[in-house]
């Protein structure tokens, strides 16, 4: 599998869970009450699946490797996808200090503003990166080099993850698209 493959199958389970999120924002905001322990497990897989995982394998194999085969670091579709994960790990901390000042007694819309802010942002990222960065590092990258960061990508699985994570969110995302029912 080619390692732009992998991180699409990835883009499959993240956009299970924007859906999730976009759906408890809806809740929120029809006041329906949210479930502080349910944000807290989405807090958690985002900054372990999609961002230290995911996002990871981009930023410690792909982006190496497309800056070492000639694209620019600092401009273009690379220095796009990095602005990019920066803003969506801030979004992630202001959930996370919603909840928590949401479970002090405070109001319940910030989490649903923070999700929001989220899932547009991952939304037009995962469309970025599968419309232009990935076919070009199809192009550019040799067979070489592909297998070379699939290997790197198995390390991050293993060593920065560990084993059974990917099971764990898959589980999760399976309970709360059953609970927050109209997700796909």
């Amino acid at each position: 599998m080619k390692p732009t493959e992998d991180l699409i199958h990835e883009h499959k389970a993240i956009k299970v869970m924007l859906g999730i999120m976009k759906n408890i924002a809806d809740d929120i905001s029809d006041n329906k009450g949210v479930d502080a322990e349910d944000i807290e497990r989405i807090v958690d897989f985002l900054r372990t699946f999609a961002d230290k995982c995911h996002h990871g394998k981009e930023e410690d194999a792909l982006f190496p490797a497309l800056v070492a085969a000639g694209l620019p670091q600092k401009s273009g579709p690379i220095a796009v996808m990095l602005y990019d994960h920066l803003l969506g790990r801030n979004y992630i901390n202001t959930i996370e200090t919603a909840v928590k000042n949401y479970t002090a007694g405070q109001s319940d819309q910030p989490i649903a503003d923070g999700l929001l802010n989220y899932v547009d942002l991952l939304r037009g990222h995962i469309l970025k990166e599968e419309s232009i960065l990935f076919p070009m590092a199809d192009r550019i990258l040799s067979e070489e080099t592909q297998e070379q960061i699939a290997g790197r990508f198995e390390i991050i699985e293993e060593e920065v993850i560990g084993h059974g994570i990917h099971e764990k969110y898959h589980d999760l995302l399976e309970e709360l698209r059953m609970k927050y029912s109209n997700v796909k």
